[in-house]
């Protein structure tokens, strides 16, 4: 299996049991495991590609976005990282945090589908505009070609979080 082909693996599994247990037992904050590292690189991809920066901060997984950055440093995504951490910086200046993001949220019915404008306004729009211009610099492609040479480097273990013989 090449490393694209295994790194694709791993992101359809990583949101079912076994791996999805990472997230709950906070195992996800183990920059040591390559599974933690990959799991918040592709949490992070996700995420954005479906619902934005201004979503990843404030969905479970902008929790662990300081945990991004450092993921992104270790597979070797220097500029991805610095980026990141200027949209963190950027959002923290603006009290855009993901727990006053969740605090708008915890009106809502569960499941609730709502836009981040309807939700919040207009109180973020400056940084809003700052940090989906910041965003939009991010090489995504760049990003995951680190992630599958990080794949390649601890294919052992990455094959074994997938409970696939190297045989």
């Amino acid at each position: 299996m090449t490393p694209a082909d295994l790194l694709g693996e791993f992101s359809f599994k990583i949101y079912e049991p076994p791996l999805s247990e990472m997230r709950e037992d906070c195992r996800i904050y183990d920059l040591s495991d390559p599974a933690a590292v990959l799991m918040l690189i592709i949490d992070f991809e996700t995420e954005v590609s479906m619902n934005g920066i201004n979503n990843f901060l404030g969905n479970s997984s902008g929790q662990y976005a300081h945990e991004t950055v450092a993921a992104l440093q270790t597979i070797g995504a220097q500029t991805q990282a610095i980026l990141l951490q200027k949209i963190l910086i950027v959002a923290a200046n603006a009290g855009m945090t993901h727990d006053a993001i969740q605090a708008d949220r915890s009106g809502l019915e569960e499941f609730s589908i709502t836009s981040f404008q309807e939700l919040h306004g207009d109180k973020w729009d400056a940084a809003s505009h700052e940090i989906q211009e910041i965003e939009a610099v991010i090489d995504y492609t760049e990003m995951m070609s680190c992630a599958e040479s990080y794949v390649e480097r601890y294919s052992a273990q990455i094959h074994q979080a997938l409970g696939i013989s190297l045989d």
